[in-house]
């Protein structure tokens, strides 16, 4: 799992050479096949029906809608797309247990520790008078890149200064995400302070809210259980890291994002509020469209369609609109199933949010994978959540050792 979480920081920008599916996706099969084969994982049968179930009512779908919508949008590729991406979530970790999933959740913030060192030397060398280069795309064809993603752009406009992404992110919003699960894991696992404090400054070099709505949310879980004493140790540090960070325009980037929900023009609003103002009046307006969809990728080519940048479709959109009511909730209810019951409350309340508000987390391999390594493959838990265990001296031992 540590590897597959490499895996997805290093090649999140790679393509299939000549096709625009994230290189991702074959690689998270083949390493799928290769760690059943090495008896890693295990198929879950439950959800294993599930996914056949979904892919069923979903591929019905197909069938009904040009019965009964006017015009669907219909793209097979698309379902396919669902179809393939979702497969990953029937798999589950044959080692369950707590020891095991926090060796993981320690490797995985170590190599969210070397994401953050880039990122700030991405910064760095900027603020050093050394202009940014996409460094990917000036040793790499652009047949192997993925395209219509903003790979960095200005802390603000006319600025000189490109948001971090440590030169390999999809997005900053990507890397900020990737580092907010590495935070959460820190603090869990009570990593030591300059660790936290390497990974918050990460995230606020990236400038982007995806990784501080998942820290926010998973904390503010966490509060609510027995392992909460263990945020006491990192009050004071990170209050005073956040203030020297507002201080800079880093900072100042960053709150002035606080508002963006009441801006119709900002990112915010185009992952989380403009794609239901621009998709509902559709389907409300026919009832076959509500019942059945409007057909599988529809949502993006109406979304694209409207000629404003950016606008992107959240998971609900893409269930409901694409595949309507009949399909979209066998979909929805075996992808919401495979949050229950994972080791780790507040990561999966934090991905889940996430993953269904603000980020296109259906079939964006990059964001996607994430649900699967830190959740999926857990589920369902067989002791009780980490959350639930006051931390020991025994817990903090090895985090220092792997420090």
């Amino acid at each position: 799992m540590i590897g597959l979480f490499l895996l997805d920081v290093l090649l999140q920008r790679l393509a299939v050479p000549g096709l625009p599916i994230a290189l991702l996706l074959p690689v998270t099969l083949g390493w799928a096949v290769l760690a059943h084969r090495r008896r890693v994982v295990e198929i879950d049968a439950t959800r294993l029906i599930w996914w056949a179930l979904a892919c069923g009512a979903t591929g019905l779908m197909l069938l009904l809608q040009p019965l009964v919508v006017a015009g669907p949008l219909i793209s097979i590729p698309s379902w396919a797309l669902v179809v393939v991406t979702s497969l990953p979530f029937a798999l589950r970790v044959r080692d369950r247990s707590v020891a095991t999933y926090t060796r993981m959740l320690r490797g995985a913030e170590t190599i969210g520790c070397w994401l953050a060192v880039g990122c700030l030397a991405m910064t760095g060398t900027q603020l050093l008078g050394v202009p940014y280069r996409d460094v990917l795309a000036d040793v790499l064809p652009s047949t192997l890149l993925l395209t219509d993603f903003n790979n960095t752009y200005p802390y603000s406009y006319g600025s000189t200064l490109f948001r971090a992404n440590a030169w390999i992110g999809l997005e900053p919003s990507f890397t900020s995400f990737q580092l907010g699960i590495a935070l959460l894991a820190s603090v869990l696992l009570r990593r030591s302070i300059w660790r936290t404090v390497l990974l918050v400054a990460g995230i606020a070099s990236t400038a982007a809210g995806s990784g501080i709505l998942l820290v926010a949310v998973g904390v503010f879980v966490l509060a609510l259980y027995r392992r909460r004493m263990v945020l006491r140790r990192y009050v004071a540090p990170v209050v005073v890291l956040v203030g020297a960070v507002l201080a800079t325009s880093f900072g100042q980037s960053l709150l002035g994002r606080s508002t963006e929900f009441s801006d119709p023009n900002s990112s915010t609003s185009l992952r989380a509020i403009l794609p239901y103002d621009v998709l509902w009046p559709r389907w409300v307006a026919q009832t076959g469209v509500m019942l059945v969809g409007d057909g599988p990728g529809s949502s993006q080519v109406l979304a694209t369609s409207t000629g404003i940048g950016g606008l992107l479709v959240p998971t609900p959109v893409k269930i409901f609109f694409d595949y309507g009511l009949l399909g979209g909730a066998v979909l929805a209810a075996f992808l919401l199933a495979c949050y229950v019951r994972s080791p780790s409350v507040s990561i999966a309340v934090a991905l889940l949010l996430s993953l269904w508000t603000v980020q296109p987390g259906l079939t964006t391999t990059a964001l996607l994978l994430n649900a699967v390594i830190f959740v999926s493959l857990w589920v369902p838990r067989v002791e009780p959540p980490l959350e639930a265990r006051p931390p020991t001296p025994r817990d903090e031992a090895p985090a220092e050792q792997g420090a």
